[in-house]
């Protein structure tokens, strides 16, 4: 719902960086002097200028004496603890993270798309306190009409013809000019921002019927053009990345050092200025990628692959803190959309995945009756007994269920519940017998849509959606998931590519089952490798496990059946610290309590002098453990 016009508050004057958006401001201004609870969804293109409003709004705010935040989500974890700790540093959440007050802006909210679910459901309606403004590319999802809080919904548009002109006069362009720029740009700001940024002698050049995408990037063509090399370079290198630091363009552009143009390329109107980096603003990152990526792509590629040697050079003195943003990195560079679209989709879907309801079994039955029969019914039944709040179910916009999953730790069930299923019988019994203390599994023993059952279907992904938030809450600690599927067919090439494996495929048991082993360094570990396969980067150190010998850059040196494990295991791990005890777990298992304390670091001298060239591959953290980090060449 909307506020009356009548009571619709004026745009201070100083606020002079929102022109044409008087109406959009005081709607926002006036929804949160209304004492009401309220969330807001701001939502917009890329490049509208939802941030502009955001700011100058949280700025207004401030300077009476609000309590008001702007958090940035592309920094934040996607998770109930990311989020908390990112509201407790900015000052609007209490020590314990329990109570949030205050106006809290998300910018860039499409980047907690993983968490919009709980947002909704659980942190909104326990904050009474809380007045909330989601600034979004996207849509919002209808489920939030029934937040239990006043939602207004607010779409920017571009900007009319009169204050586009005054945009663009007040950038210095004539009014002969601005009229021409306004007939291509239609009023779009970032449109704008370059029409200014590229200078009036080109503006000539484009014609007025191209769509708005041909626009940016006929319009980002101009402004590289009008750059010297050295700074056009630097874009391009920035467009394949989340975000840049002077140290990873530096590497980027195969530099001793890039504080010049780093420097120079902050004053950019493109270009905005974060606390962990610059970014290219995302219109402008889409068209120069998207055109570098068509014309040369071998330097796109090359600029990738020097960024991830740069990150993994990094990768031993990145502090917990800083994990996610480490991680977001290296998503970014997975060019994979099965991978990217999983933990940063860029789509919006109708449909909530929320917890489970009392009220829900039936409908979550009759679904597995329907695909399963009553056996699978039955079996499924008896996990909603034992533990219902494995249950998350996925809802149209009218409330209907349309499918379901269940998926729990089996560290948290009695053994008796997980021997009764056949299923998650031969998953327990598949575990290692020694997984460490401080390792997580999860057994996916379920999701089926309404229409369709467990085959590829907008409701599986929502499912998938949802599935990696926990992916994401649970690292470094998660080991190993495990999934059942009635055809593992449909699923094999993305599977494959995945590194999911057949588990079983038995006739005997009611479905085949499949496991993705992030291996001892979890899903951060999991990422690498994908990244590393996709840049096509060559190891240096590689094991022949038919032979047992390490090959080290073309030489082979025959390892003891110790030395294999251990640096399997590092290997596997790579990038991710394992502490002493988890190595000896790994390696020894059972026996590591009848060796001695000191066999790990013998079999590590031991290795290292077969490395040779390569030795400080395996890094000794001190006081706490060991990384394996094999650095190629990136220019190869």
């Amino acid at each position: 719902m909307r506020p009356r016009a009548a009571h619709l508050v004026s745009v201070p004057a100083k606020l002079k960086n929102v022109y044409g958006r008087d109406s959009e401001f005081a709607t926002l201004l006036n929804t949160f002097e209304s004492g009401a609870r309220a969330v807001v969804h701001l939502h917009g293109i890329p490049g509208i200028g939802k941030s502009t409003l955001l700011h100058a709004l949280i700025s207004h705010l401030r300077d009476r004496g609000d309590a008001a935040v702007v958090v940035d989500c592309r920094a934040i974890e996607p998770t109930e603890h990311g989020l908390l700790g990112a509201l407790r540093d900015a000052g609007v959440a209490d020590r314990t993270r329990k109570r949030v007050r205050g106006i809290v802006a998300l910018d860039n909210y499409e980047q907690l798309q993983l968490l919009d679910s709980w947002i909704r459901e659980q942190l909104v309606p326990r904050q009474p306190d809380l007045l909330l403004l989601l600034a979004t590319r996207r849509f919002p999802h209808p489920a939030w009409m029934n937040s239990g809080a006043t939602f207004v919904s607010l779409r920017l548009d571009e900007l009319g013809r009169e204050p586009a002109l005054r945009v663009l006069q007040a950038g210095g362009m004539s009014q002969a000019a601005a009229r021409r720029a306004y007939g291509f740009t239609r009023g779009h700001p970032m449109a704008l921002r370059l029409a200014i940024s590229s200078g009036r002698k080109f503006l000539n050049d484009i014609p007025g019927d191209l769509v708005r995408h041909q626009v940016i990037m006929q319009l980002a063509d101009i402004f590289l053009a009008d750059l010297d090399l050295a700074t056009r370079r630097a874009l391009e290198a920035m467009s394949t990345v989340r975000r840049t630091t002077q140290t990873l363009l530096a590497a980027m552009l195969d530099r001793p050092e890039a504080a010049d143009i780093y420097d120079r390329i902050q004053a950019l109107s493109v270009i905005e200025r974060r606390n962990d980096g610059l970014v290219l603003h995302p219109t402008v990152q889409e068209a120069i990628a998207g055109q570098l990526r068509a014309s040369d792509p071998v330097r796109f590629t090359g600029y990738r692959r020097r960024a991830w040697s740069a990150l993994e050079a990094q990768a031993s003195a990145i502090a917990t803190a800083d994990l996610w943003r480490y991680t977001a990195d290296v998503i970014y560079l997975i060019d994979n959309p099965i991978v990217r679209e999983a933990f940063f989709p860029s789509r919006a879907e109708n449909l909530a995945v929320e917890r489970a309801r009392p009220g829900d079994e039936s409908a979550i039955l009759n679904i597995v009756e329907k695909h399963d029969g009553t056996a699978g019914r039955a079996l499924i039944g008896h996990w909603w007994k034992v533990l219902p709040s494995a249950f998350q179910v996925v809802r149209e916009p009218n409330r209907r269920i349309v499918g379901f999953y269940c998926m729990f730790d089996p560290a948290c069930v009695p053994r008796e519940h997980i021997a009764a299923d056949p299923l998650t019988r031969v998953w327990w019994e598949h575990l290692p017998k020694h997984l460490h203390a401080s390792r997580r599994v999860l057994f996916l023993r379920r999701w089926l849509a309404d229409d369709g059952g467990d085959a590829p279907s907008t409701v599986q992904a929502a499912c998938w959606l949802d599935i990696k938030r926990a992916y994401v809450e649970l690292r470094p600690f998660l080991q190993r998931v495990y999934l059942s599927v009635s055809d593992l067919a449909p699923y094999a090439s993305a599977a494959t590519e995945l590194g999911f494996e057949v588990v079983s495929a038995e006739a005997s048991l009611p479905l085949a089952s499949a496991i993705l082993d992030f291996g001892p360094g979890s899903v951060d570990a999991w990422l690498r490798r994908l990244v590393r396969k996709e840049l096509r980067i060559t190891d240096r150190i590689m094991i022949d496990a038919a032979t047992r010998e390490v090959v080290v850059e073309g030489r082979r040196a025959l390892l003891t059946p110790l030395e294999c494990g251990v640096l399997g295991v590092l290997m596997k791990a790579e990038g991710a610290l394992l502490r002493h005890d988890q190595l000896m777990n790994e390696v020894w298992g059972e026996k590591q309590y009848a060796v001695g304390s000191n066999v790990l670091e013998v079999v590590i001298l031991s290795l290292r002098k077969k490395l040779g060239p390569q030795a400080k591959a395996v890094a000794t953290v001190r006081g706490l453990g060991y990384r394996f980090c094999d650095l190629p060449d990136a220019r190869s």
